[in-house]
């Protein structure tokens, strides 16, 4: 229904199975190009989050560091900013959103809308590191840590840069090559190449107007990777098993519960939400993405072996974010994703039930 109400809408699916995989979608404007849907590039919004803490799982299981560190042994300057009575922010806070940091530096984006509204459609690019390093200089933390869940765009953003300064590369290069080279996914950019810019999809907002390219300045590891649905689905076969996985440890530890309640029914991975639905037997984990031009959702059930990897373009209206936000409505292609759970789960019941009855 979104879709069908969108202005120039582009959409791409993916769904990885033991048994199969499906591939669907359509670019707005392209239908006859030669370039499949599968290999056209999307930006994953905060879906990147789910590499922030792969790299940092992998570097806990290599002894680098300790998901119970605090942030200071590395950022002492920042310790005003992650401390609050004698207790520190650590790894596994920010991994949690469980630090009590702000979701992001409002009073900075707001001055900088309010300088140049067209900057807006591309604001992470106009908060720079001299924003984010200015944030944390000057932040009080006044709520206690590790208490309650708040989701914090800058505290994964100064994840992703302490573990990117601990191995010694920009965000990029670290994630490239600790996860994505050895997991084969060459199509999972920041800054693509000239072949990849010829393949990425491009976003319109309600006039129709041509939205500019994610960007960012300072907040990489919060969301700024681009990729294909062909990449994301190689990325969902190694998260639920489906490959034999250099990074398997790594992967299995990111979707441990990490006692931090969300809601009734969700609790905190690293990074991943782990959400039980009542109409399905095993709970999905999942973590979706929204740019100003684009909504992803990437989810699996690790017990059934089915995950899906969505992209569209649709414009939002104010209150659909709001309920969103409240946790009120599902989000952005949400509701394709679990009717898809929902019906390969009663079919995959349905061939239990007949197998049991064989034997």
């Amino acid at each position: 229904k979104e879709l069908r109400g969108a202005i120039k809408p582009s959409y791409g699916l993916g769904i990885v199975t033991k048994e199969s995989k499906l591939i669907d979608g359509n670019i707005y404007g392209e239908e006859n190009s030669p370039i499949p849907v599968d290999k056209r590039f999307f930006e994953i919004g905060s879906t990147t989050k789910t590499f922030t803490s792969l790299l940092l799982s992998k570097l806990v299981l290599e002894g680098v560091l300790d998901l119970d560190e605090p942030i200071v042994s590395y950022k002492p300057e920042y310790k005003n900013a992650l401390t609050y009575q004698d207790k520190e922010v650590t790894f596994r806070h920010l991994a949690t959103h469980s630090s009590r940091l702000p979701r992001e530096d409002m009073k900075v984006i707001r001055k900088i809308i309010k300088e140049d509204k067209k900057k807006k459609e591309n604001i992470y690019y106009y908060y720079t590191n001299e924003h984010f390093h200015d944030f944390y200089l000057q932040h009080d933390l006044k709520k206690e840590i590790g208490e309650k869940w708040g989701y914090s765009n800058i505290g994964v953003g100064l994840l992703g840069r302490v573990l990117s300064e601990v191995v010694g590369m920009n965000y990029e290069e670290a994630v490239k090559t600790h996860l994505l080279n050895p997991l084969g996914m060459s199509d999972t950019v920041i800054i693509p190449e000239k072949d990849q810019k010829n393949r990425m999809v491009q976003a319109y907002q309600k006039k129709g107007e041509k939205l500019p390219p994610l960007e960012f300045g300072s907040l990489h590891g919060a969301g700024a990777f681009r990729s294909t649905i062909s990449d994301m689905m190689i990325y969902l076969e190694h998260q639920m098993g489906l490959r034999n996985s250099p990074l398997a440890d790594a992967i299995s530890l990111t979707h441990q519960d990490q006692n931090v309640d969300i809601m009734k029914n969700m609790k905190m991975g690293l990074s991943w939400f782990i959400e039980q639905k009542r109409e399905l037997e095993y709970p999905i984990i999942h973590h979706g993405g929204t740019t100003m031009g684009f909504h992803t959702y990437f989810g699996f059930i690790k017990e059934l072996q089915i995950g899906i990897v969505m992209f569209s373009t649709i414009q939002l209206k104010a209150w659909r974010i709001i309920k969103m936000l409240l946790n009120i409505a599902n989000g952005v292609n949400e509701d394709v994703a679990l009717s898809i759970f929902k019906q390969y789960s009663e079919e995959n019941k349905l061939v239990t039930n007949e197998i049991k009855e064989l034997t």
